[in-house]
């Protein structure tokens, strides 16, 4: 009996213990969001804890009188007493402490942005996702302080022209280096879908670049694409539909009763120069005014609609008014659709995606449309060997009609130059009514009897006959092995290959057109392969708590082979048939293939001591096929250092309550550039023909010594945060020193050339750049971050082979810029005379002006500003409350010139003739408004208005709104029935607003400043769903 009741007091007294633990259950969400791998420890324990599932679920059995800590990067840690509960359910806070835990991919790996020595910069993801153009390059303007993105085109699938810290070369390559998924990308950044895009990180600095040699010498620009995890299959969908349309409207344009007025009055005003009176010259305008332009809209009625006081007739009205840039524009649509699946088991993880892109341009006949196909593995055979494939397929066809130069066949400036009085179908000139044929359609007016270069055009209907197309076929490979024989040392060998397949087709139809019509048809095919092959051993070793060493050694095999042919043939059989062979004369044939090798071997070196002083180092040689054996070698290197000055004890007081970051940062190397085009030290010959026999002759001198440019860059930073890095930002002061440029230098005439290439140039870029990150609020509901960067920078050139290099309208002297303008000063408009001006200089300074543009010499051009920005950058601003969420990014400009080479077109001071005139035209040179800088009209073709000169620059300050956002998560209770776990609408805008300087003008021209009819940027809004099963 006595044993039975010391059982049952034992029992009662396990049962009263094992009822202080509980089994607790929740949910941890983020912003809505269910939050997986969020780590959960009982506080005080030794080890005791768990992390949430794939549903950011989670179970765990601790004390009921015990406290939970719940944390993961990048958001606040939370401690919630447990009391008893058996359900606590915790929404996690995104921490303003995050910066200092943001891993960003460097050269061969990764590191923490706050340790790291050099200078980086990260592209809000946000905005990657939220891009509505066919290339990612065209995102990036106003992303990251210190990259400049100039879409030349607005053409889709155009990749757009990136620089990063100015222009390093004048005759070399100033791209930068593409690197994805750890290996330098040979290809188009167009057959990369954003959807795909995990992280973009630019480096800026030689000792965050060096590691990638000679490629490396305009920065780098690192990709990360979007890798599995370990969960259960996850499949996202995504959807976007919209429509497109210019970002800005075209030029403003004369009126078609404007038109005839002012067309009058330069008729008017010739015959009065050629003496006739003013009674008599009124009445040559009026009777002549018609056969100037070839086409009365007025109707037979009105033989005569300007009178003979230049104004309409009574009665007097345009029968109609065709827009051209209608009828050559088109209704475009814009549609991204994605599907993903991601997951992986603790072993092997994975990530498959598909795409389709239709971006239409706003032009006919022009648009882009994209197929991709990706796969991303990565497998841990054992504990010490792991191997990764990234495997991805790209098939584009971008359809490509002449544009951004001045031929007849240019579709934007053909929409430009057309006036409303030509009609676009043919009409009957007595009522205006279409004139219709046998089959009761509308017929196309092809204007022969048009006065201007447009006779016998109509591109309206053409083009749909003709072909301007691209395909394009692109495959990457990446595939890599990794030991980790011991803690702490790693080897990894990748090889990847990148092929890219360009096909070019171009067909002239033979039945609609301007006459005589043969019809003509090309086709081309440019080919490339790139192939990396590299092997890097790490070695990390802590000692004693405080000291932590990180060594790495590689080498890198590289070789990039290229080959392209094509043909053409002219007298095309009959419409419809757009091959080679359907064509009777052969008109053209070429071909060629080139190969660059380049091997190299690399280290690096990083110390820290106690995580507060940072040293790092690397050296990298690169062997080049492109240089005489003696020069093939080059050398380039790179020291950095950086202290965080918050943790040392006399900020103590302040890193406790204020200061959450103060670093120094600096860096100095030296990174060459061997981009200087295929066999350049090499004695080149060229081929042709004589009597029928076969000639070689020398086209270009051997130059054995030829070697690298230099790119020299120093570079310090300063990174600051306050009160938990609510406010933090970075400004930095970089110097980008370019020697051994490559230049012509002027030979003897004797010797049989002109010139000779050489190392001979030096540049130098430098500048500040700024970068300011704010929380204003950070709440249980709401969340509103603000970011903006700026850089200024000044370009100088420092040598020359000659004291003076022309560029068009750019004049290249040392001490100067490769930026500057330098033009004939304008000098106004004469107002007595209404005569154009333009001024010069004695060598006193003493100033001139004269009416006489052709007696200006070269030596009489000034120097008339820098199509540089003196500011540029963006600034963003994400703003969330609850499940709502707005984001928008602008880019910015602010100084700097653009010579519009656009309006010029417009500005037809001797009569538009059947040309296009611009509204600004109204304000010209009269005797009542003598003070303008518009001439007086008059129809003589000597006039030098629109000739180079200082009149034509514009400031090139813009605002854009380049993105906006507005996103809505649909509430868990809706999704859960359908067995979704996540699902979000969307209203996307890209370029909706922009202010400038100019009317008609888009500011964001190349970096020359030259604004030459190029293909409009384009302003996309579109819906958009994503769902996440």
């Amino acid at each position: 009996m006595n044993r039975f009741i010391g059982f049952l007091c034992g029992l009662f007294l396990c049962v009263m213990v094992y009822a202080q633990d509980v089994t607790v259950k929740g949910k941890v969400t983020a912003q809505g969001d269910e939050m997986p791998g969020v780590t959960i420890m009982v506080k005080g324990s030794s080890g005791q804890g768990t992390i949430t599932s794939v549903d950011g679920s989670y179970s765990l059995k601790v004390d009921a009188k015990g406290t939970l800590v719940f944390s993961y990067i990048g958001y606040e840690t939370v401690e919630v007493p447990v009391k008893g509960r058996s359900v606590i359910n915790v929404e996690l806070q995104e921490s303003s402490m995050a910066l200092n835990e943001v891993v960003i991919t460097v050269p061969y790996g990764t590191a923490k942005k706050s340790t790291f020595t050099g200078s980086a910069g990260i592209v809000d993801k946000k905005l990657i996702a939220s891009s509505q153009v066919s290339s990612v390059t065209k995102a990036l303007q106003g992303s990251v302080a210190g990259l400049q993105s100039f879409s030349t085109s607005g053409q889709p699938g155009e990749d757009a022209s990136i620089y990063i810290r100015g222009i390093g070369s004048a005759n070399a390559s100033t791209t930068p280096l593409y690197v994805v998924d750890g290996v330098p990308y040979d290809g188009a950044l167009s057959s990369i879908s954003s959807q795909d895009i995990a992280s973009i990180t630019v480096l800026k600095d030689a000792a965050a670049a060096t590691l990638y040699g000679s490629r490396a010498a305009n920065g780098v620009i690192m990709i990360t694409t979007k890798q599995g995890a370990e969960s259960a299959p996850t499949i996202e969908l995504s959807a976007k539909y919209g429509f497109s349309s210019r970002a800005v409207s075209d030029y403003d344009q004369l009126s078609t009763d404007d038109y005839f007025k002012l067309q009058w009055e330069a008729i008017r005003n010739k015959a009065m120069d050629d003496g006739h009176s003013a009674e008599d010259a009124a009445q040559r305008a009026s009777s002549g005014l018609i056969s100037s332009i070839g086409i009365n809209p007025y109707g037979t009625k009105y033989a005569q609609p300007i009178g003979l006081d230049g104004q309409l007739v009574a009665g007097a009205t345009p029968l109609w008014n065709d827009s051209w840039e209608d009828a050559l524009t088109q209704d475009a649509h814009y549609t991204d659709l994605s599907a993903r699946i991601s997951g992986g088991s603790k072993h092997t993880k994975y990530y498959f995606s598909l795409g389709y892109l239709d971006d239409q341009g706003a032009y006919i006949c022009s648009g882009f449309k994209r197929y991709t196909l990706r796969s991303n593995i990565t497998s841990d055979l054992r504990d010490w060997l792991q191997v990764g494939l990234n495997v991805s397929g790209t098939h584009s066809i971008q359809n490509y009609p002449k544009q951004n130069d001045t031929a007849i066949g240019n579709i934007v400036l053909a929409a430009r130059s057309l006036p409303s009085f030509y009609p676009v179908y043919e009409r009957d000139l007595d009522t205006g009514a279409y004139l219709r044929d046998e089959n009761g359609n509308r017929i196309y007016d092809y204007g022969k009897y048009r006065k201007s270069s447009y006779s016998g055009y109509n591109f309206a209907q053409s083009m749909y006959y003709d072909k301007n197309e691209y395909k394009r076929d692109a495959a990457s490979i990446r595939g890599f092995l990794q030991i980790t024989p011991i803690k702490g040392l790693s080897y990894k060998m990748s090889l990847s290959v990148d092929y890219n397949s360009k096909f070019s087709h171009d067909y002239s139809n033979p039945t609609y057109g301007k006459e005589p019509l043969v019809g003509s048809v090309s086709k081309s095919n440019y080919r490339t392969t790139g192939m990396t092959f590299n092997n890097v051993v790490n070695w990390e070793r802590s000692f004693k708590e405080v000291h932590n060493i990180r060594l790495m050694a590689g080498q890198e095999y590289y070789e990039y082979n290229t080959s392209n042919f094509g043909g053409s043939r002219s007298g095309v059989i009959t419409d419809g048939y757009y091959e080679p062979d359907a064509a009777s004369t052969l008109t053209g044939f070429s071909g060629n293939s080139d190969q660059y090798k380049l091997l190299s071997y690399f280290g690096s070196a990083e110390y820290s001591y106690n995580q507060r002083y940072f040293l790092s180092a690397s050296v990298r040689t690169d062997g080049s096929s492109r240089f005489h054996p003696d020069n093939r070698w080059g050398t380039f290197w790179s020291f950095g250092g950086s202290w965080k000055i918050y943790q040392e004890a006399f900020l103590e007081e302040a890193a406790n309550s204020w200061l959450s970051n103060l670093s120094l940062r600096a860096s100095y190397g030296a990174q060459g550039n061997d981009n200087v085009g295929y066999y350049a030290y090499q004695e080149l010959y060229s081929v042709g023909s004589f009597l029928g026999e076969t000639t070689l002759h020398t086209s270009r001198l051997a130059t054995p010594d030829l070697s690298w440019e230099t790119n020299l860059n120093f570079n310090i930073g300063l990174d600051f945060g306050f009160f938990n890095n609510r406010i933090n930002g970075t400004v930095e002061y970089f110097n980008r020193a370019s020697k051994d440029l490559l230049f012509s230098r002027d030979l003897i005439p004797s010797s049989g050339f002109s010139s000779i290439d050489a190392n001979i140039g030096k540049l130098k870029n430098y500048g500040w750049e700024f970068t300011l990150n704010g929380t204003p609020v950070l709440t249980r509901d709401w969340t509103w971050r603000l970011s903006v960067n700026a850089t200024t920078y000044k370009n100088k050139i420092v040598k020359l082979p000659t004291e003076v290099m022309w560029q068009g309208s750019k004049k290249w002297v040392e001490g100067g810029s490769l930026y500057d303008f330098w033009l004939y000063e304008w000098g106004g408009v004469n107002p007595e005379t209404g005569d154009a001006q333009w001024a010069y200089y004695d060598a006193d300074g003493t100033r001139h002006l004269t009416n006489d543009y052709s007696s200006l010499t070269s030596d009489k051009k000034v120097k008339a500003g820098s199509s540089l920005p003196k500011l540029s950058g963006g600034f963003q601003s994400d703003l969330t409350w609850k499940d709502l969420s707005l984001s928008m990014l602008f880019s910015y400009g602010i100084g700097g010139k653009i010579y519009n080479n656009d309006i010029t077109m417009l500005m037809k001071v001797n009569g538009g003739n059947g040309d296009s005139m611009s509204k600004e035209l109204l304000n010209r040179w009269t005797p009542e408004n003598t003070h303008t800088d518009i001439p007086r009209l008059t129809q003589d073709g000597t006039s030098k208005f629109t000739s180079s000169s200082t009149r034509w620059l514009v400031d090139r300050s813009f605002l854009r709104l380049k993105t906006i956002t507005l996103n809505y998560n649909l509430p868990k209770s809706w999704l859960h029935p359908l067995t979704v776990k996540d699902a979000s609408v969307f209203v996307q805008g890209e370029n909706m607003l922009t202010f400038s300087k100019q009317q008609g003008l888009d500011p964001e021209q190349p970096v020359s400043g030259m604004a030459s009819f190029r293909y409009p940027a384009m302003k996309t809004i579109s819906f958009g769903i994503n769902v996440k099963l």
